[in-house]
């Protein structure tokens, strides 16, 4: 039941979405639905490399989970951290 739930808010967010990803620093990027899948269900905290269809690149993707604290509620907000990877694309 719970994955069912879970699969439908991935569904939802990647007809939303379209497979973009919005960085830390506001920048755009886009992946395969499959590499889009896999970012989606991303544990925090663990860094994988995916190829940006938008920039032809290979790409260091990091998943951080951020809660804040405002007038007693707090808020969770999933932020990506996205740095070009070092490594010769092929």
């Amino acid at each position: 039941m719970i994955t069912m739930i879970i699969n439908a808010f991935f569904a939802l967010s990647l007809s939303v979405s379209g497979g973009h990803i919005i960085d830390a620093k506001f920048g755009l990027h886009h992946y395969s639905d499959k590499d889009y899948e896999e970012l989606f269900y991303l544990k925090k905290k663990v860094t994988v490399s995916k190829k940006c269809i938008r920039h032809n690149e290979n790409e260091n993707i990091k998943k951080l989970v951020l809660h804040h604290t405002a007038g007693g509620e707090t808020a969770r907000k999933t932020v990506y951290v996205v740095t070009k990877n070092k490594e010769k694309d092929s």
